[in-house]
């Protein structure tokens, strides 16, 4: 997805998506030791960094991002081709954008949103991704956040001339457009996905990174329905009254 800050600056987050060759070894065994469900979603899935995995624990894989990132031509695997084209090959994996995966009937039994939430500049559509991902799960389904608190990376990139300061992260400034790169501390993630109405369940602190299992409480409560605007340069949702 992109967002829009102020008049000119556009966050293009496909910058941020990294490759499968570039997969965490802890992430790819956790999800890998997982019992086998009917149907999963990868949010925010970007060049299928862990989809493979992922497909091999659920017998229906959903990709979701924006159809910029599903048409623009990119290296998967080895292959110069698109996620659409990908996924044609697959009789088990799918590719929605949002405002699909909002629309579609289908409720889920395991979610993942991985490395999503902290390139989004608006704490407005993080909130609004987490109650749609909420939304879409079936009551005790689960749900895996994954997201950076720490970076020492980060430090010695923000002193960047072409870096500045933005919210609780930072913004650069490169030949593929504008970046947006940002930490959230464990506490706010589990604040965040309490307020979309998820109940956390665990939370591992490993090496900088946080992994939170969320579940869909029985009694479910709150917005399933959502407005949803995605432009070539801008992404919005909220909860629709």
């Amino acid at each position: 997805m992109r967002y829009k800050i102020g008049k000119d600056i556009v966050i293009r987050s496909e910058n941020a998506a990294k490759p499968e060759a570039q997969s965490s070894a802890y992430l790819n065994r956790l999800i890998s030791q997982l019992e086998p469900v009917r149907s999963s979603f990868d949010f925010g899935c970007g060049k299928l960094r862990y989809e493979r995995v992922i497909a091999k624990t659920t017998d229906i894989l959903g990709l979701v991002d924006s159809e910029v990132q599903f048409s623009r031509t990119q290296m998967i695997r080895g292959r110069l081709t698109t996620i659409h084209d990908h996924v044609r090959r697959s009789n088990h994996v799918e590719a929605h954008t949002v405002g699909q995966f909002a629309s579609h009937a289908h409720r889920y039994d395991r979610g993942f949103c991985i490395n999503v939430l902290s390139v989004i500049p608006s704490a407005s559509v993080r909130l609004g991704i987490v109650q749609l991902m909420r939304a879409k799960l079936k009551p005790g389904a689960t749900c895996l956040f994954v997201v950076l608190y720490r970076n020492s990376d980060f430090t010695r990139m923000q002193r960047l001339p072409n870096c500045q300061h933005y919210g609780n992260g930072f913004l650069m400034d490169s030949l593929r457009g504008y970046s947006f790169y940002g930490l959230i501390p464990p506490d706010d993630l589990a604040s965040l996905i309490n307020r979309a109405g998820f109940v956390v369940e665990s939370t591992v602190l490993d090496e900088g990174t946080a992994y939170l299992w969320a579940k869909v409480p029985e009694d479910v409560r709150g917005p399933v329905r959502f407005s949803i605007r995605e432009t070539p340069e801008n992404f919005q949702i909220r909860a629709a009254p």
